[in-house]
């Protein structure tokens, strides 16, 4: 996975994000924060060549996240061999969330409210098909610990094309389509 290797955009005197997609992190509810720095901190561990708890601070063990973690990593794993285009995940100063972190933001959201179909098509702006149902199985499992100690992520407006529940198939009817 190509992080953005650009100079920190954390800069006391900047007052604008360098794009109008990008979204002011300190905005953001708790959850969602959270969201963003563990995927900021494991791909900090990856180009730093350390382990993930030494960057997170052992976080997930004292929060009694060992599975979130564990899907966490599994996930980013499938994103990081398997992506089609760059993904800009910052560093963990900078305080902007790019447009990918919050397409992260949009797949963990949508999998802790039960959309499966919906994270699988948000998954799909990075992965292709076979590579998004293998993410799908960790972020759901991220979803669900998340949501087990009361991360919950809310949608986002502006994170990026809304889908609106009508445009989507039954859940029940997802294995009918043609997903390649």
């Amino acid at each position: 996975m190509a992080a953005n290797d650009n100079a920190c955009t954390d800069r006391t005197d900047r007052l604008l994000a360098e794009d109008a997609s990008e979204t002011f992190i300190e905005s953001l509810p708790f959850a969602s924060q959270f969201a963003i720095w563990a995927a900021r901190s494991w791909v900090t561990a990856l180009k730093l060549d350390q382990p993930f708890e030494a960057v997170s601070g052992d976080t997930f063990r004292r929060l009694d996240l060992m599975p979130a973690q564990a899907a966490l990593d599994g996930f980013f794993r499938v994103v990081a061999s398997s992506a089609t285009q760059l993904i800009d995940i910052r560093c963990m100063k900078c305080r902007y969330a790019s447009a990918d972190e919050m397409t992260f933001h949009q797949a963990l959201s949508v999998a802790q409210q039960g959309d499966a179909f919906a994270a699988y098509h948000v998954l799909r702006n990075w992965l292709p098909p076979a590579a998004a149902r293998l993410a799908f199985t960790s972020l759901a499992t991220l979803a669900n610990q998340l949501a087990r100690v009361d991360l919950r992520l809310a949608p986002r407006g502006a994170s990026g094309p809304q889908l609106a529940k009508r445009d989507f198939p039954d859940a029940r009817t997802m294995p009918s389509l043609a997903l390649h």
